[in-house]
């Protein structure tokens, strides 16, 4: 007799599989309600859309029902790190707790895999007198011959930020596909082919929609063909979506076609003195160069980023853009090398196609349902054309294709219901939707300071009372402070007031590492963290080192922000209000993520400081504050004090019972 089906129940249940096997388990009755929506989900083949609040528990909530549904899935993820905590940790801990054989595969971009073809060459070009050259060639082919994939994060000892990554690993338009003659051990290759027979892989959303879109165009995808979507951290989807369902272009990926024709060349001359000169193969990649220096220095002076209105748009293509555009053509039909006989240079010249196809497509003016705009940096230029709705591609790419999609994230609410994000996402009256709150106490753990004597955030002069203020705040919380800032200008001016004015390390965003900052943080319960959006999501500090987060103001998205502008015009032009619709919901959830950074366990006890007084005086401030969980809520620096001694209070008392 065959043993009785594993459910749900009998793994998330209060005296289920999970709750046996780990120490500690917390039985979470919203866990087990939003498995049972998932599986409804995927029994009925409808999309949803669920909030799980903090300590929900909402990754074993979908993945338990993902598993035991046996349809073939992505989970895709707004991080890395969530990406691999369920493939390293989530997953492992529902095998050994269930006995279920559960056959998951990670995938990443391509840029996080070697590619063996350009590992070979870039060194077969580099002198191997180059200092320490040496050693590292031998520690990765040491590493070559024991790896399963070539995966970068295994490199340990190879920091974050070294070029050498980059001359060794590939992207879509430097693979050389079939005609590569280390196919049969190509990394990527062993990748797809294992994930072509997992039933669960668990991608980003960066992935995932540059997988999405190359399928479009009909070869190069990663990702194996799948019948359910899930993605957790769901609020950055619009985001992450729309800088790929456009088209973008890079000065970068300019000059890297004039690198590698320059290296081909030049490996073919020294290899065979009888190939013809190729001066003006040089002299054309030389211009491709210049034409990108052009572009660069076409908006240098001007705003970091903006709208290519139609004049901006034809003064380019007249210019910088059409002289590249010309020169890549010269180049695609140069006969000299269109008769080489070398398919590394045929590929060169179908990036170089490839190139100005893309460059010409941006540069086009198009429908009010697209923005040209653009992005200088200290040594690029992007141009791009992105989609001001995404509604309309995500239900052509995903919604169409696939039984079930399932959206979930901690802050996809606003004020108690999904309009916003359904709107957003293009969600049709079949969506199953539900909020699980967030079972921490946190009219226990929790206090909320508003601040009424300061001035509000459009005063000059709010920077420096701000920093004044977050001084105040730090020193009767002895450190142990997050502060999240909507500006790098505010960040900077509470920087050069905090560092001297209060006894404890301050570490601020950008003078070191993301990952060394945070550590940093972890480690010295006392110390205080600076930071900017980056810092706003997808953190996790857990415990005494982060017992205060500031937040200096709402943090409304930027009107100078071209994609920002473009969408609230597109709501005037329809005769809606940008603010209610769009500006505020997006705020709101910015800020949830915000809040989640503070409270991550059932013992953590903090304030949540937010200085911006227009949450408690302005009309729209409740909706604000409808959307937070419910905690008492103070005006004074000693309701403050009087928190912290409770909590002082507490300990003493465990530390003498």
């Amino acid at each position: 007799m065959s043993p009785p089906p594993i459910t749900i129940q009998k793994i998330l249940g209060q005296n289920g599989m999970l709750a046996r096997a780990l120490k500690g388990f917390e039985f979470r009755p919203a866990q087990l309600q939003m498995a049972l929506m998932v599986a409804e989900c995927l029994q009925k083949e409808l999309p949803a859309v669920i909030e799980g609040g903090t300590g929900t528990g909402k990754t074993f909530g979908y993945l338990v029902p993902v598993i035991l549904g046996g349809k073939k899935t992505v989970i895709s993820t707004g991080t890395k790190n969530l990406q691999e905590q369920i493939y390293l940790k989530d997953l492992p801990l529902l095998r050994d707790a269930t006995g279920l054989e559960i056959n998951a595969m990670i995938m990443k971009g391509r840029r996080n895999y070697l590619c063996l073809n350009r590992y070979h060459q870039y060194f077969s070009q580099t002198s191997p007198l180059a200092p320490g050259l040496k050693e590292t060639r031998f520690r990765i082919e040491k590493w070559i011959n024991k790896t399963q994939f070539g995966d970068r994060s295994e490199l340990a000892w190879l920091a974050d930020d070294d070029v050498l990554w980059d001359s060794i690993t590939s992207s879509s338009d430097q693979c050389l596909g079939v005609e590569c003659m280390f196919l049969e051990e190509c990394f990527l290759s062993k990748l797809r082919n294992r994930a072509a027979r997992a039933m669960i892989i668990i991608v980003n959303h960066y992935l995932f929609f540059a997988d999405q879109k190359v399928k479009k165009g009909g070869f190069g995808e990663i990702i194996p063909r799948f019948q359910v979507a899930v993605f957790d951290e769901a609020h950055r989807l619009e985001e992450i979506a729309t800088s790929y369902l456009g088209d973008s272009l890079s000065t970068n990926q300019l000059v890297e076609l004039a690198i590698d024709l320059e290296k081909e060349i030049l490996e073919k001359e020294n290899k065979d003195p009888s190939v013809p000169d190729k001066t003006k193969t040089r002299m054309q990649s030389a211009v491709i160069r210049a034409a990108s220096e052009h572009l660069w220095n076409f908006f240098h002076g001007g705003a970091e980023k903006g709208i290519l209105d139609e004049e901006t748009l034809r003064d380019l293509r007249e210019g910088p853009a059409g002289e590249a555009v010309k020169e890549l053509r010269h180049l695609r039909e140069d006969p000299d090398l269109r008769a080489f006989e070398n398919h590394t240079v045929q590929t060169l010249l179908a990036r170089a196609d490839e190139l100005g196809r893309l460059l010409e497509e941006i540069l086009k003016e198009k429908d009010n349902r697209w923005l040209n705009w653009y992005e200088r940096r200290k040594k690029s230029l992007l141009l791009h054309s992105s989609p001001l709705d995404i509604s309309e591609r995500l239900n052509e790419l995903v919604y169409k294709k696939l039984k079930a999609v399932i959206f979930t994230s901690a802050t996809i609410s606003t004020n108690g219901n999904f309009d916003y994000i359904r709107s957003r996402l293009g969600l049709d009256d079949r969506t199953l939707e539900s909020i699980y709150p967030s079972h921490f106490d946190f009219g226990r753990q929790a206090l909320l300071y508003i601040p009424r004597d300061l001035p509000i955030p459009s005063d000059p002069n709010f920077g420096q009372h701000a920093a004044k203020r977050i001084v105040d705040i730090l020193k009767i919380t002895r450190g142990r402070g997050l502060v999240l800032f909507t500006s790098y200008y505010n960040m900077n001016i509470a920087y050069r007031i905090i560092r001297d004015k209060i006894p404890y390390p301050v570490h601020k965003q950008g003078d070191a590492p993301r990952t060394a900052l945070l550590d940093e943080f972890r480690n010295d319960i006392h110390s205080v963290l600076l930071a900017t959006s980056s810092f706003w999501q997808g953190i996790d500090v857990p415990g005494e080192a982060l017992s205060c987060l500031i937040i200096d103001k709402l943090p409304f998205d930027s009107p100078g922000e071209p994609l920002v502008a473009a969408r609230i015009n597109v709501i005037d032009r329809r005769g809606g209000s940008p603010f209610f619709e769009y500006q505020i919901p997006s705020a709101i959830i910015a800020l949830k993520q915000g809040l989640g950074r503070l409270i991550r366990n059932s013992s953590d006890r903090g304030i949540l400081s937010i200085l911006d007084n227009r949450i408690i005086t302005s009309r729209y401030g409740k909706l604000f504050m409808q959307s937070l969980p419910e905690m008492p809520i103070c005006h004074t620096l000693s309701d403050i004090g009087r928190f912290f001694e409770t909590e002082k209070m507490t300990k003493n008392s465990k530390r003498n019972s």
